[in-house]
């Protein structure tokens, strides 16, 4: 039985355009983001995909975006376990107010500020993403999450994946392709889309 996730990024959101750190809090797309949404949404019209199901994080910065890509056509289930990495206490702040070069949410850097490490939500985002797509009539799912939590889970799956992705956090609404089968996700393909003509 093969599966494709199609598990993609959010759009630009206004804490990103302050460069205000975000993670459980949460801040509405721009309209830049909304129009990466539709260039993604472009992507998948371009090649026929169409989805069975559609699941989003919480945070309205994705389930917004959600939206955008399916044109509200079918139900989006949002669910905890797509959650971006918990930053704690640092959540809100501006990045200028970390020390320059300490900031890294990977490893264990987040655990003494009371936010998550990178094998938990590693473990959390493998653990939904495959209780997902072992769901009967799941052949072709949306998942929209966040940069930091898709980036940890992608570095996860470099061992078996055909495809090696860099070692940094994609762009807003990077798309990555993963066929899931016998309970393994293997990266097939990467979209970002090029929002040069929607910056002015």
């Amino acid at each position: 039985m093969t599966r494709t996730l199609y598990l993609l990024r959010h759009g630009q959101t206004l804490f990103n355009t302050r460069g205000i750190v975000q993670g459980w809090c949460d801040s509405p797309l721009t309209e830049l983001g909304r129009g990466q949404a539709l260039l993604a949404r472009d992507w998948f019209d371009e090649r026929g995909v169409t989805f069975d199901h559609a699941y989003s994080s919480p945070a309205e910065r994705a389930a917004d975006t959600a939206e955008l890509v399916t044109r509200g056509s079918i139900p989006c289930t949002l669910t905890k376990g797509l959650k971006e990495f918990s930053y704690g206490i640092i959540e809100g702040c501006s990045y200028q107010l970390i020390l320059p070069g300490t900031y890294n949410p990977y490893g264990d850097f987040l655990v003494p500020f009371g936010g998550s490490s990178e094998d938990e939500v590693i473990e959390r985002m493998r653990s939904t993403l495959t209780e997902i797509m072992e769901r009967p009539g799941h052949d072709s799912v949306l998942a929209v999450s966040h940069g930091a939590c898709t980036r940890a889970f992608i570095s996860s799956c470099d061992a078996t994946s055909t495809l090696h992705v860099p070692n940094r956090v994609a762009k807003n609404c990077a798309v990555h392709v993963l066929r899931y089968e016998n309970g393994a996700f293997d990266l097939v393909e990467r979209f970002e889309p090029d929002d040069s003509g929607l910056r002015g």
